[in-house]
């Protein structure tokens, strides 16, 4: 795992286990402001992707993934959706009584993902330090609030067909 995959997957780690504290990432405390905004604005539709994936079916997940970025047109704000719904699918798993493995297996995996899929685009725009840059609290809006609701319903109706 390079430095790009370990920060990802740091990032899902501690995303994913609620830990913020004095010495939480940059990053990490980013994802967490951006977060919550893609949860206000859409927590409807994430649940509606959650409730289509079977506890820890990783090819659902991955579908679910893929289909995020299927149109080919990586940002910021889809790499963040990303995180949040591996995060809303680790909740649910909590609730079911799922142990703490299962996270761990979630934030490996969606920091593998992340690593896999969108290391290029985010060496090319040194995005980690990006992403703090462009979500900076008190002089920008997240953009994830205006992540495209065709993403969206793309993600949902592919789910809906497997």
């Amino acid at each position: 795992m390079g430095k790009l995959g370990k920060t990802a997957w740091e990032l899902g780690r501690n995303f994913l286990n609620g830990k913020l504290n004095p010495q939480t990432s940059t990053y990490t405390k980013t994802l967490y402001r951006v977060g919550k905004e893609i949860v206000e604005k859409f927590e409807t539709a994430l649940n509606e992707m959650v409730n289509h994936v079977r506890q820890c079916d990783k090819e659902t997940i991955k579908a679910t993934l893929d289909a995020m970025f299927e149109d080919g047109l990586y940002s910021l704000d889809i790499i963040a959706m990303a995180y949040v719904f591996i995060r809303k699918f680790a909740q649910r798993s909590r609730e079911r009584g799922k142990d703490k493995d299962t996270i761990e297996q979630l934030a490996q995996f969606v920091g593998e993902y992340v690593e896999d899929r969108c290391t290029q685009w985010i060496e090319q725009r040194e995005a980690w330090d990006d992403f703090c840059q462009t979500f900076m609290k008190n002089t920008h809006n997240s953009r994830a609030t205006a992540i495209k609701p065709m993403v969206i319903a793309v993600v949902i109706m592919t789910l809906a067909y497997k």
